[in-house]
């Protein structure tokens, strides 16, 4: 440890010369004059204060604060009584619980059967659709909108089904069944198949390039019934439909 002694600081003082003013000193540099101050870019003195043992100078250096876990609280919206956040203590015991989410109600796309593309010639392609819900849905095929990010990315044109394909309700114990019928009047040059809740269809792809991906994209546009539960006993809501247009987006290979 280092002692410093009575006297010793005497003489320190005794010493001292004050500084003294001079009356020429360097100009300062151009940029403090020209170039507009940015605060923004610096740390607060508040946020410094926060995070003592970073001795941050820029906004850009500072780190996010601890917090204090927040569990078992959730939240809805006061006017669709749909739940906003819903957190449980153990991730792993996270169920499927919530209606809204979009594996209850956005049907299932995929790619069956892909052919080989030629340029400025239609090729069928088997695309088939998996209803997630336990009733009928009636789906429209529509074109990606203009305003669409994807649109400007597209590189074939489509030949989509210009009826309403209706696909089956969900129902866990039809596998089960030696006789399935099929009470539906499908067309053949548009339903391949079709097996309890998965409905395969024929989209027509045409390549508008010579080389490079064939990127394609649509529309759909169904009815979803809303089976929330209300959180007041005395305002029960009947099951109402809700419109639900999801866009989709592909890419079927290259040339």
């Amino acid at each position: 440890e280092a002692v410093v002694s009575t006297q010793s600081t005497g003489n320190i003082l005794k010493n001292f010369a004050p500084v003294e003013a001079e009356e020429d000193t360097e100009p300062a540099d151009e940029k403090y004059y020209s170039t507009p101050g940015e605060a923004y870019n610096y740390a607060s003195i508040a946020s410094r204060i926060q995070q003592p043992g970073n001795e941050v100078y820029y906004a850009c250096d500072l780190k996010p604060n601890c917090m204090h876990l927040m569990v078992k609280r959730s939240q809805r919206c006061r006017e669709c009584e749909h739940n906003l956040s819903k957190p449980e203590f153990n991730p792993s015991s996270i169920k499927f619980k919530i209606h809204q989410i979009a594996l209850r109600f956005v049907p299932r796309f995929r790619i069956v059967k892909v052919s080989n593309l030629q340029a400025d010639t239609f090729t069928k392609f088997h695309f088939s659709l998996t209803n997630p819900t336990e009733y009928n849905l009636p789906v429209e095929f529509l074109p990606l909108p203009e305003d669409h990010p994807f649109h400007s990315k597209i590189t074939a044109e489509l030949r989509l089904p210009q009826k309403e394909l209706i696909l089956a309700a969900r129902d866990d114990t039809a596998q089960y069944e030696d006789n399935i019928t099929n009470d539906f009047e499908d067309d053949p040059d548009i339903i391949v198949a079709r097996r309890m809740n998965k409905l395969t269809f024929v989209v027509h792809v045409k390549p508008l390039s010579t080389t490079g991906d064939v990127k394609i994209g649509f529309q759909l546009s169904y009815k979803y019934k809303s089976m929330t539960p209300s959180i007041r006993p005395d305002e029960q809501k009947s099951p109402e439909d809700i419109s639900v247009m999801p866009c989709i987006t592909a890419c079927l290979g290259s040339i």
